[in-house]
């Protein structure tokens, strides 16, 4: 789930959801669904930050949390995206044992 942090991130509703493992096209398609994507491109005299910098985060953390089911909760914020470079300011995780799927090819998002 990538989305605008700040005060506003709750009000604005600036996030969108996929299951791991994503695609690049998934990854793609999130972050230019974003409201705030168009920030992404540069404003107000900013160097525009990279997309392509962005996919990579998202597809490596889906990647993880793919691999390790163990991985409860994952949580990255803010990562402050400067150009080419993304920075993890603070991160969590919370790992609990891996509850088996009776069926692997069903998943389902937990709200």
């Amino acid at each position: 789930m990538p989305g605008a942090g700040g005060v506003l991130a709750d009000r604005i509703g600036n996030r969108k959801f996929r299951l791991a493992p994503l695609s690049v096209q998934d990854a793609d398609e999130m972050i230019a669904g974003l409201r705030t994507a168009p920030l992404l491109d540069g404003y107000r005299g900013r160097e525009p930050v990279s997309r392509s910098a962005v996919r990579t985060l998202l597809l490596r953390l889906a990647a993880l949390v793919d691999d390790l089911p163990e991985v409860a909760e994952l949580d990255l914020n803010p990562v402050i995206c400067d150009g080419d470079q993304l920075i993890v300011v603070d991160s969590k995780i919370r790992v609990a044992p891996a509850n088996p799927i009776a069926d692997p090819v069903l998943r389902q998002l937990r709200g």
